[in-house]
C-alpha cells in the first residue's frame, strides 16, 4: 500500500473512528496533567545526595594504568621463543598480538602482509670458519656454530650463528686485522701502511658503524671475505675478562662463546622491490642488480676470535686498535713463523621469499581522523631477543590496552592514534618500509609524528632520546609528568637533566640527539616521509661503559633471565619509559594546536651550517664555492621561524578558528618535509633527508649534518675531484632553507 492509498483510506473512516480518536485524545491529555503535576512537585521535594560525575584525567590513567605485572607476562611470553621474521614461531607471535589487540577494543585491528626476500643459514651445513693447512689441507681450527646452553633458559637450544644477506661462498686466504672496519682504518692500512687488501680476509670487531658498512668498507677495499666478532673491550669489560664468572649468567657481560648476529643489507626494505612495496601485483628486479653485498661475512665469539689473531704476523697495531684479547694486536697479513697456515672462510647461507606480517592497529580521532599519531615497535628478534625488540613490543601493547580503556570511558581522541608492531626489521626494516613505501602517499600527507621503541631498556642510567629538533620541547612537557623511577628526584624530567649535566656541566635542558638516520624502523619514517620522529629507551651509562650498545646484543643470550636481572630489576625503569611514551602519543594527539617548536629546528640548522662554513670557508673561497646564499637562506628560515611563533602567541581563541588552526598545524607538519629531496644521497638515494641522513661512504667520526656537503667535502680531501657535486649539495641545502622559510611565510601569518 503506498502513502496515497493510506490517506484515501484514513478519509474514507466512519463515524465511530472519530468518536474513537477523540476519547483517546482526552486520555492523552489527562496522562500529561498528571505527569506534569507530580513533576512539579518533585522540583520542591527534597532530593537525595547526588555526587559529581567523575572527570577523566587521561594524564592520570595512563600514569596510573601502566603496570609491571602485564608488561613482565608479555615480556616472558613474547620472548619465550626464538622469533625470527619469516618463521612459524615468528608468524605466530604476530598473530598472538592481532588476537590481543582485537580484544583491547582498538576500531579496527589487522595484519598487512608482504612477501619479501629473506636470508637464513643451512641448519644441515652451518657457517664456519677455519685454519688451515694450505699445503696438506689438514683443518687445524674450527670455528663454533652455535652459543653454548649456560642457563635452563638457553640449554639445548642451539641456534646458527650468521650475518644476513651475506652471499654463499667459500674464501681461502691470508688475514688482516682491520680494528673496526671503518673508513679511518682502511686509510690507515692502505695509505699509512700502503697494504693492498686484495684477496685478502679481513676480520674487524663489531662497534662504532654497522655491520653493513664494514662489509660495504671491505669491498671497496678488494677484501674477499670478512669476519666480524665482539671484542671483550667492547663487551666484557669486567677485569677478569676471560673468566667465565664475569659474564652471563652472573652479569650482563657477553661470555666468550657469545656471538652478535645481524644483517649486512646496505639499505633497507625488500631487497626485491627498492623503493615500492612487495605487494602481489609488483615486479621484483632482476636478481643480478639486487644491492646486496658480494663478499661473505661470518660473525665468530671473541674465544674463536682470539685463535684467529694469535700470532699474526705483521705491524703492531696503533695502539686505540688495541682490544682486551690477552694478545698483542698485530696486523697481519698471515702468521708469524708460520706461512703455511691461511683462513678458510664458508658460508652456506641461503635466499628465500617468505611472508611477513606487520600487525596494525587504529583508533579514529574524534575531530582530526585524517592525522596520525603512530606508535611503532617490531616483534621479529634473531633469537630470543628479550630487549631488542620485545622489551619495546611489550610497552606496545601495554600502550593498545590504555588506549583502549579510555576508548572505553568515552575518551577519544581528537587525532588518530596507530599502533604498529613491525616484522622484519632485523633483516634491514624490511617491514616497516614496505608499509610505508606501500601507503607513502598517506603518511606523507596525514602523519604528525611517529614514536618509536624497539630497546625499552639497555640500561638503568637516563632516558635516551633521538628526535627531530620540532618534538624535543614536547618531550620535556611530557617528561615533567612522569614520575621518576628512582628515588632521589621527583620526575623523570628531573632525573634525565641530572644525568645529562654529568655530562656537559653546562647543560639547561635535557640532552636530545639529532641522529636520526639509522637504528630502528623510524628511519623510513623520516627519510622517505619527512615525518617527525623520535626513538626512546633507557640506556646505561657511557662514561661508566664506553660501549656501543648492550653486551648482549642479539646474542642467544638477551632472555627474560637477562633482562629481570641486569637491564631492568623490578621493571621500574621500563614502567617510566612506557608512561612518557604513552604520554607523548596522547599529548600530541590531543593538543589542538600541535606542541612543535618551529624556532628550535632553526636555531639546530643554523648550528650545522655555521660548523660547515667555519670548517670549509677558506677552501671554498680558494676554489670558488658560493656559500652565501646558504647563509642568507638560514637567516630567512630562522626569522620565519621567529615570525611564525610570535604569529601563534599572537592568536586568540584558535579552538574557535577550527580552519585558522588546521593552516597552522600544517605549516609546522610541513616544516620537516621541506628537506626531504627527490634524488636523495648521491650514495644513497631512498635516504631523501638532506640535513639528517648518513651516506654509506661516511667516515665514521664524522659529526656534521647535511652530509650531502660534508661527505663530498671529506671525498674531496681525500683526492676526489667532486666540486661540481659539492656546489649542487649546496645548492640543494639552500633550496630547502629557502622552501621551509617560504612554506612558514604563507599569508594569513608571516609576511
Amino acid at each position: 500500500m503506498n502513502g496515497d492509498e493510506l490517506l484515501v483510506k484514513r478519509k474514507k473512516g466512519s463515524k465511530k473512528f472519530v468518536i474513537g480518536a477523540a476519547v483517546i485524545g482526552v486520555m492523552f491529555f489527562l496522562v500529561g496533567m498528571l505527569i506534569g503535576f507530580f513533576g512539579h512537585e518533585s522540583e520542591h521535594a527534597p532530593s537525595p545526595a547526588t555526587t559529581k560525575p567523575e572527570v577523566l584525567d587521561p594524564t592520570q590513567l595512563i600514569i596510573q594504568n601502566v603496570d609491571v605485572n602485564f608488561l613482565q607476562t608479555l615480556l616472558k611470553n613474547f620472548s619465550s621463543k626464538a622469533r625470527m621474521a619469516g618463521t612459524e614461531s615468528g608468524s605466530e607471535l604476530a598473530n598472538m598480538i592481532r588476537d590481543m589487540w582485537a580484544s583491547s577494543g582498538l576500531d579496527n585491528v589487522h595484519l598487512s602482509t608482504y612477501k619479501v626476500l629473506l636470508s637464513f643459514p643451512n641448519q644441515s651445513d652451518p657457517n664456519k670458519v677455519e685454519l688451515v693447512n694450505k699445503t696438506t689441507g689438514k683443518i687445524v681450527f674450527t670455528s663454533n656454530s652455535f652459543e653454548p646452553g649456560l642457563t635452563t633458559e638457553d640449554q639445548n637450544k642451539s641456534f646458527i650463528s650468521y650475518n644476513a644477506f651475506s652471499p654463499a661462498g667459500t674464501v681461502l686466504g691470508s688475514i688482516v686485522y682491520v680494528n673496526y672496519g671503518t673508513v679511518e682504518d682502511f686509510q690507515y692500512l692502505t695509505q699509512n701502511l700502503s697494504m693492498d687488501l686484495s684477496k685478502k680476509i679481513v676480520i674487524a670487531r663489531y662497534g662504532i658503524i654497522s655491520a653493513s658498512k664494514k662489509v660495504y668498507n671491505a669491498e671497496q677495499y678488494n677484501a674477499s671475505a670478512i669476519v666480524l666478532y665482539s671484542d671483550p673491550a667492547d663487551v666484557n669489560r669486567d677485569s677478569e675478562r676471560q673468566s667465565s664468572e664475569s659474564a652471563y649468567p652472573n652479569s650482563w657481560w657477553l661470555p666468550k662463546g657469545g656471538i652478535q648476529r645481524d644483517t649486512v643489507n646496505y639499505d633497507y626494505g625488500d631487497p626485491d622491490t627498492p623503493g615500492y612495496p612487495s605487494t602481489n601485483y609488483n615486479l621484483p628486479i632482476d636478481p643480478s642488480k639486487r644491492a646486496l653485498t658480494k663478499i661473505p661475512c661470518q660473525p665468530v665469539s671473541y674465544s674463536d676470535a682470539l685463535i684467529l689473531l694469535s700470532n699474526l704476523s705483521g705491524s703492531v697495531s696503533p695502539e686505540h686498535w688495541h682490544g682486551a684479547l690477552p694478545i698483542e694486536y698485530r696486523i697481519g697479513p698471515g702468521y708469524e713463523n708460520n706461512s703455511e697456515i691461511e683462513v678458510k672462510v664458508t658460508v652456506n647461507n641461503y635466499l628465500d621469499k617468505r611472508v611477513i606480517k606487520n600487525v596494525i592497529g587504529m583508533i579514529k580521532g574524534s575531530e582530526e581522523p585524517d592525522r596520525y599519531i603512530i606508535l611503532g615497535s617490531h616483534h621479529d628478534a634473531w633469537v630470543y631477543g628479550t630487549v631488542d625488540p620485545q622489551s619495546g613490543n611489550a610497552a606496545l601493547s601495554q600502550a593498545v590496552e590504555i588506549f583502549g580503556h579510555l576508548l572505553a570511558k568515552g575518551f577519544r581522541p581528537r587525532r588518530t592514534v596507530m599502533f604498529c608492531s613491525w616484522d622484519a626489521s632485523e633483516f634491514g626494516f624490511i617491514g616497516s618500509t614496505e608499509w610505508v613505501e606501500e601507503n607513502l602517499q598517506l603518511i606523507s600527507e596525514r602523519s604528525v609524528a611517529y614514536l618509536n621503541v624497539h630497546s625499552l631498556v639497555e640500561g638503568n642510567f637516563s632516558l635516551k632520546a633521538v628526535s627531530s629538533p620540532l618534538l624535543q620541547d614536547a618531550m620535556y612537557t611530557v617528561a615533567h609528568q612522569v614520575p621518576s623511577p628512582t628515588k632521589n628526584v621527583s620526575t623523570l624530567y628531573d632525573l634525565w637533566l641530572a644525568q645529562s649535566k654529568l655530562y656537559s656541566s653546562n647543560e639547561k635542558e635535557p640532552s636530545v640527539s639529532y641522529s636520526l638516520w639509522s637504528g630502528s624502523d623510524h628511519e623510513v619514517f623520516y627519510q622517505r616521509a619527512g615525518v617527525s620522529c623520535a626513538d626512546l629507551s633507557f640506556n646505561f651509562d657511557f662514561r661508566k661503559y664506553p660501549i656501543t650498545t648492550y653486551p648482549l646484543h642479539h646474542s642467544a643470550y638477551d632472555n627474560y633471565f637477562s633482562y629481570e636481572h641486569f637491564n631492568d630489576p623490578g621493571l621500574k625503569y621500563s614502567k617510566a619509559v612506557t608512561q612518557f611514551w604513552v604520554l607523548l602519543a596522547n599529548y600530541l594527539a590531543n593538543a589542538p594546536l600541535l606542541p612543535f617548536k618551529v624556532t628550535r629546528f632553526s636555531a639546530a640548522l643554523e648550528n650545522f651550517i655555521t660548523d660547515l662554513v667555519h670548517n670549509y670557508k677558506e677552501i671554498w673561497g680558494q676554489n670558488n664555492v658560493q656559500y652565501d646564499q646558504l647563509i642568507s637562506a638560514a637567516k630567512n628560515f630562522t626569522e620565519a621561524t621567529i615570525c611564525f611563533e610570535k604569529t601563534l602567541l599572537s592568536e586568540k581563541e584558535l579552538n574557535k578558528k577550527p580552519l585558522k588552526l588546521r593552516m597552522y598545524n600544517d605549516q609546522i607538519m610541513q616544516t620537516e618535509r621541506a628537506f626531504l629531496i627527490q634524488q636523495g644521497l648521491p650514495s644513497k638515494p631512498f635516504s631523501k633527508n638532506i640535513v639528517f641522513t648518513q651516506s654509506n661512504s661516511e667516515p665514521s667520526n664524522e659529526k656534521s649534518f647535511f652530509p650531502g656537503i660534508s661527505t663530498t667535502m671529506y671525498n674531496i680531501k681525500n683526492g676526489k675531484s667532486q666540486w661540481n657535486q659539492l656546489k649542487h649539495q649546496i645548492y640543494l641545502a639552500t633550496l630547502c632553507l629557502q622552501s621551509a622559510a617560504t612554506q612558514l611565510s604563507l599569508p594569513g601569518t608571516c609576511n
